[in-house]
């Protein structure tokens, strides 16, 4: 799956679940959005995430997106980190 089918899933579940308590115009005051935002949304065109998060947030589906998150960050947190540069010098401006 790539991320513009990602985005399609995702607001089409989103879509799903509003569709049940609200719509679209009463979905978008809640956010704190234009009914234009949830229309882009619900297409899986790109929005902001903050306002994604939101409305996932909104229709109790946060939960959800945040135990597949934990689960790799648990998957990942011994692997090791690419070594950092050396700090750049800070040369300064004075001639």
């Amino acid at each position: 799956m790539n991320s513009e089918q990602f985005l399609q899933s995702v607001g089409e579940l989103i879509k799903k679940h509003r569709t049940q308590t609200m719509d679209q115009e009463e979905f978008a005051k809640r956010l704190g959005c234009g009914v234009n935002t949830v229309y882009r949304m619900e297409n899986g065109q790109g929005v902001n995430a903050m306002t994604l998060v939101s409305a996932l947030e909104l229709l109790g589906l946060l939960g959800e997106f945040t135990d597949v998150v934990d689960e790799q960050l648990a998957h990942v947190a011994d692997a090791p980190e690419r070594k950092r540069r050396k700090p750049v010098e800070d040369f300064s401006n004075d001639f």
